[in-house]
């Protein structure tokens, strides 16, 4: 949530150059979007919300340490903050972890309009670096190696110069002095000393640590913060301090503190187990019923949120709202800053509790996973808050989110370029469509099963999408890296075209479906579940299809000939259109086989013959198809009828026992165009295989059933058992050949020998 990086000399070339970029913050994802917002208003005026003209740089650390090399494990901030100057002084002691041996560098942050009057290491005096207009280098007194623990105590003081968003601003409100922070997210060292990325840097947002910040003040201001209010000591000169802790791991562009002349009141939420208070700070001038009356509806909210995303996460502490005058929200860990007392807005900035602040993008490349992920709970919200499912207030929130372009990434690729990630379309909006279509692809069951250990993963700590991308895959039980390729790594969206034809065969209702992929030719072949929905007098069938090629054709049996269908008709994915078009002649399947897929029929009752229907008139021939018995070929002979699309193989007298594999090759082609067969058959025992295919030519069908021996010891069918049984049976035994595999379970072994020993000692 941040703004620009900027050289004052550059300032109009900057904002000529910005409007491309700013369409990719739109108006859409008001009042959700509030920081997105603020970068457009920003970038629109040229100025900081302080009334400074933007500046582009102030970036730079130099070479530093790998930001792996050290665990901040704590920071103990105390400040004196003067409204009427603008100045901050204050020390922070930083409790550091050496993650590697012979550490002999640690490299904090602090913008150089500020003064070290005071650095130690161990209680050490030492001096820092300056590197930049941030960074500040220390050569430590001694290497440090791995575990081993040190503080690192400075004392600074300045004028404060807000960047960002606004990243230290000494403002009014309500007409009274206020001074807020809002850091996300390079500028936490605008106002504190602290561990922090570079700007314009991925950052690494997984370092994490406790945090006590007490802020001094005219003691007509109240001070809201992050954790638990420790107390509030009167001091000299009129003035307070606020002492505030939190025993949560916290990233440092969250840490944040508004001060200001504020109404307080506490409410209490019940979360069945326990209580914690849920705090409001807002300025008297907005001090109204209905204001309070808005902000309240977060404990609601909450109670929603724990049914889809668990218990709320800093409850040993509290949440609370507090007014600033930054437009729309920021989700400070535990005390969120708004301006307005939207829902939505409420709503959003709460989601970051879970997506955001307990579990944090480790890189600014992946803040779709802050945004994305709280645009989302706008939606969830929205669906669940009167008690139960209301499906049409979701889809309404989803297309109030929906994003006015599609041609950006969700992933974040310029991290240097503030409108990108912050982008109210890429971040946001499709960040949240992102959740969407994954919660269909998954279902529900398995989508917020995966949330909930992707929060037990990463909670207190940070993630970037493969890891997320991981455990939804283990969620859903597929690998879902095509998902996450096309949707978040990859731009654009599909277009559809579709058309349908009825058909009977054999006595059943299908549906031939042409289903065409028809967008901007750069953005590929998506690869989704898509959801379809065919009308006929029996009312609705609900069905998916696998769609992952520009052009496919699909099999659908149904209950009765259709009369409409829709394509996505709950908007599962974000599409730039569906038409209707011409139906286009596809290859034909295998809709039906006789005996079924997988049978088991005993040989008193066996068939003479072996039906095959094809979905669509096709030319074939004996060559085509291939019968096997127990390993070896079987005669059959073809016959088709054109009228009922049929091919009968037959055998000429009951098909003896054994294990059959059918083969139809798809060197049978489609009477009109000579198109090869879809026969691709996904298990070869299953009769919900039917009807065959992937969606495009090519591919024989291969399947498999059995005729059982009314007696098994009667090995070679000729209606005796005797010493020919034996011998055929220990000869194939001997040569490992399937045939041999007696109790059919995959393996010729011990087992089989001994239970045909035992049928054949029985006799019949």
């Amino acid at each position: 949530m941040s703004t620009r990086r900027m050289i004052q000399t550059l300032l109009l070339a900057a904002l000529s150059t910005a409007s491309p970029a700013l369409a990719q913050v739109h108006d859409d994802c008001e009042p959700t979007c509030g920081k997105a917002k603020m970068l457009k208003k920003f970038w629109a005026e040229g100025l900081n919300p302080d009334g400074s003209p933007i500046i582009l740089g102030d970036q730079g650390n130099g070479t530093r340490e790998a930001s792996e090399a050290t665990d901040v494990l704590h920071n103990n901030l105390d400040i004196e903050v003067f409204p009427s100057t603008s100045v901050i002084t204050g020390t922070n002691t930083i409790t550091v972890k050496s993650n590697v041996n012979n550490l002999t560098q640690f490299t904090f942050r602090l913008r150089s309009n500020y003064s070290i009057t005071s650095l130690k290491v161990d209680n050490v005096n030492a001096t820092a670096a300056a590197v930049g207009s941030y960074g500040r280098q220390i050569t430590l007194p001694h290497a440090y190696n791995a575990g081993d623990i040190f503080t690192v105590a400075i004392a600074y003081t300045g004028t404060a110069v807000s960047r960002g968003f606004g990243s230290i601003e000494f403002t009014t409100l309500g007409g009274q002095p206020a001074v807020f922070s809002l850091s996300e997210p390079y500028f936490a060292a605008t106002w504190w000393p602290t561990k922090d990325g570079d700007f314009g840097a991925p950052g690494d947002n997984a370092d994490k640590f406790t945090m006590e910040l007490a802020v001094t003040a005219p003691n007509t201001l109240t001070t809201a913060s992050n954790g638990v209010l420790q107390g509030v000591d009167a001091l000299s000169g009129n003035r307070s301090k606020y002492r505030w802790k939190t025993d949560y791991q916290i990233a440092p562009y969250l840490v944040s503190f508004g001060t200001a002349k504020y109404n307080t009141w506490t409410k209490t939420y019940n979360y069945g187990s326990g209580t914690m208070p849920v705090m409001f700070y807002l300025s008297p001038t907005s001090d109204t019923t209905a204001y309070r009356t808005a902000w309240e509806k977060c404990i609601p909210m909450m109670e929603v949120y724990k049914t889809v995303y668990g218990l709320y996460p800093f409850v040993n502490e509290k949440y609370g709202l507090y007014e600033f005058t930054f437009g729309g929200g920021m989700e400070h860990q535990t005390i969120t800053g708004q301006q307005g007392n939207s829902e939505s807005l409420t709503s959003h900035e709460l989601g970051h509790q879970w997506w955001g602040d307990m579990v944090t993008c480790k890189t600014w490349n992946d803040i779709w996973l802050n945004e994305g992920f709280a645009t989302y709970s706008t939606c969830l919200w929205e669906e669940r808050k009167s008690g139960t499912i209301n499906s049409a207030a979701y889809k309404s929130a989803l297309s109030a989110n929906r994003p006015g372009t599609v041609a950006g990434t969700v992933y974040c690729y310029d991290v240097t370029d503030m409108n990108l990630i912050f982008s109210g379309d890429n971040s946001y909006s499709k960040g949240c469509w992102v959740q969407h279509m994954l919660r269909g692809v998954m279902g529900d069951t398995n989508f917020f099963n995966g949330l909930a250990a992707y929060r037990a993963a990463f909670e207190g700590s940070a993630a970037i999408t493969d890891q997320y991308a991981a455990i939804m895959s283990a969620a859903a039980g597929e690998d879902l890296a095509y998902f996450f390729q096309e949707w978040v790594y990859e731009n654009g969206a599909p277009k559809y075209q579709y058309a349908y034809q009825n058909v009977a065969i054999n006595g059943q209702n299908y549906l031939r479906l042409y289903l065409k992929q028809n967008q901007t030719a750069s953005y590929g072949v998506f690869n989704m579940p898509v959801p379809v929905r065919i009308n006929h007098s029996g009312g609705p069938t609900n069905t998916k299809v696998r769609n992952d090629s520009l052009t496919e054709h699909f099999l659908i049996p149904i209950p009765a000939s259709a009369t409409s269908i829709s394509i996505d008709p709950d908007t599962w994915i974000l599409h730039e259109g569906i038409t209707a078009t011409t139906y286009v002649q596809g290859p034909a399947k295998v809709a039906q086989a006789s005996p079924l897929l997988g049978s088991s029929t005993p040989d008193s009752s066996a068939p003479s013959a072996i039906t095959i229907y094809f979905s669509d008139n096709v030319t074939i021939s004996g060559a085509d198809i291939s019968v096997m018995r127990n390993g070896s070929p079987f005669p059959v002979t073809l016959s088709y009828n054109s009228g009922t699309f049929a091919a009968t193989l037959d055998a000429g007298a009951p098909l003896p026992a054994g294990d059959y594999v059918v083969t139809v090759s798809d060197n049978v082609k489609t009477a009109t165009g000579a198109i090869k067969l879809d026969g691709e058959i996904a298990q070869a025992e299953s009769p919900s295989s039917l009807p065959s295919g992937e969606g495009l030519a090519g591919g024989n069908a291969v399947w498999a059933f059995e005729i059982t021996a009314t007696c098994a010891a009667d090995f070679n069918g000729d209606g005796f058992v005797n010493a020919l049984d034996y011998d055929q049976y220990a000869e194939m035994f001997e040569t490992g050949d399937p045939g041999a595999d007696f109790n059919h379970d995959g393996f010729v072994n011990g087992l089989d020998y001994d239970l045909f020993a035992e049928h054949f000692e029985a006799g019949c």
